[in-house]
Parts: structure tokens; sequence; C-alpha cells
């Protein structure tokens, strides 16, 4: 059989981060493909499936997380066995139990927004997540030519470069305009105090650290509030097809994970039917 340890970890691995780039993948995405792969080949060879069962026998971690890494590696091994034409098998990860989308309810947004008002640049990100529902790998990509005041548009690079242009509200677009016009002529339309672009990291902490500001007891991150937005969007009556465009999914199957938290939005159609065929009368005159 053929080892890694023949071989040049750190060239093959280099290799990898190429090809998911090439098909695509985000730098996070690949950022976090690469350290499974790495914490992987510390201690295993090739990723068939003995190398990977014996790797998670030793995680104590989640189902899901382990069906996560499993298929990191799995497509790890995929891309091993093209470029060193060997044949070996990897099992499937394991089926991952539905977790609900966590997300704020409508009393908990305008507590979040509430405390972050006083600080203009953290109040307009924190109501640019929520109401447009992008990802924070996208927010921090924005540069001001991105946003169209005039057109209230707003240009979002997502997944595989792929771009669509999302709607902004008449308030957001007053929001945007207040804020870009105090700024200073930096390219990036979010910026640290020292003109730097901001990272995932540092959007995480800003938001997390308003939701305990707002004693909201959820874990919240900047992909909650795309949850939110999701959800929200649902509830409000808006078409799975539109919010799945908005989202920049590329699946309807990825969107309609939202429609099992949208209990009241189905209550209120079963209350309408009834209603408009008249069920109550005729009870009544039954």
């Amino acid at each position: 059989m053929f080892y890694m340890e023949n071989l040049d970890k750190e060239h093959i691995k280099n290799k990898f981060a190429i090809y998911l780039l090439m098909k695509g993948y985000s730098n996070l995405t690949v950022k976090n493909y690469i350290y499974i792969v790495n914490d992987f080949l510390k201690s295993s060879s090739l990723p068939d499936a003995q190398s990977i069962q014996k790797y998670f026998l030793r995680k104590k971690i989640t189902k899901n997380t382990r069906a996560t890494q499993t298929l990191i590696l799995k497509s790890f091994a995929k891309f091993i066995k093209k470029e060193l034409k060997i044949d070996f098998e990897v099992f499937d990860p394991p089926k991952t139990s539905k977790i609900l989308p966590v997300f704020l309810t409508k009393d908990e947004v305008r507590r979040l927004l509430e405390i972050s008002k006083n600080h203009l640049r953290d109040f307009t990100i924190i109501t640019f997540l929520i109401y447009t529902g992008v990802r924070v790998g996208e927010l921090v990509n924005l540069k001001i030519e991105d946003v169209n005041l005039e057109g209230r548009y707003v240009k979002i690079r997502g997944k595989g470069d792929k771009e669509r242009l999302v709607p902004l509200s008449n308030e957001l677009t007053a929001i945007l305009s207040t804020y870009i016009e105090k700024k200073r002529g930096e390219t990036f339309l979010f910026e640290s105090n020292r003109r730097k672009k901001f990272s995932p990291l540092t959007i995480q902490l800003m938001v997390r650290k308003y939701a305990k500001l707002a004693n909201i007891p959820k874990k919240i991150t900047p992909h909650k509030l795309r949850h939110t937005f999701a959800t929200l969007a649902l509830e409000s009556g808006i078409s799975p097809i539109t919010i799945g465009e908005l989202l920049g999914h590329s699946s309807l199957n990825t969107t309609m994970k939202y429609t099992h938290v949208t209990n009241k939005l189905a209550m209120d159609a079963v209350k309408k039917i009834s209603e408009f065929t008249d069920l109550k009368d005729m009870i009544t005159n039954s």
C-alpha cells in the first residue's frame, strides 16, 4: 500500500487547497477543510475507511460534527485517489439529526438594534446582516462601489464568485446613506478604526457583544442573523423561491429548512382556508 509518508504532505495539502478554490469554495471554507485534513494527517496516512474510523474513535465530537468532518475527509480521499491513482474505500458520513435554525424574534431584533444604535458603524453592520441575510464572508468583502443607493440595491459576490443583487429597503438605504456620508475614502464598505478590512471573526465578536448587552440568551452569530432574515421573510409571506434567490442558495432544499420554524405561517394559512370556506358557519348551523 502507498502511504502519505512517501510524499510531501505540505505539497499535497497545498494542491488540495488549490483544487477546492478552483471548485469555487470560499477562502474560509478552504481554511476549515485544510484544518481538518492537517489534524487527520498528524496521526494517519491515507484517508481510507479504516484510518478515518480510527481518527474519529479518539475524538469526542457530536454526530453532526463527525458527519461534516467525514465529508471533508471523503473529499480529500477523492482528491488523493485522483492524484495518486490508488484505490480504496471511504464510508459515507453518519446521518445527521435535523437541528432547527436558531433565529431572533421580532422583539429580540428590536433589542439588538436598540443597543447598538449609538455606534453608527456597528449599528449599520448589524442592521445590514439582519435585513439582507448576507453571509459574514460576503459582508466583509463588500466595497463602497457595490452599494447603489439611488437604485436601492447592493451587489453581493457569493460562493463560487456568483454575483446577485439584493434590494435594500427604504429604511436600510437611509441608514447606509448616513453611514457612507460620514465615512472617509476607504475601499471596503465596512472597515476597522485603523482603516483595515474586517475579518469574519471580528464581526462574529461584534455581534456576540451586542447580543450579550441586549440580554439575548441565545448564542447569536452573523449566521444566526442570516437565519433570522430567512425566517422572518417566510413569516411575512415571502415565497421560499424568492428567499433562496436573495440568500444565494443553489438549491431550494437549503431554503426549505426554514419552513420547519415557521409554525405561525402554517397556522395562519389553515386559519385563512377555514375562514374563506365559511367552515365556522357550517359547524354553527349543523
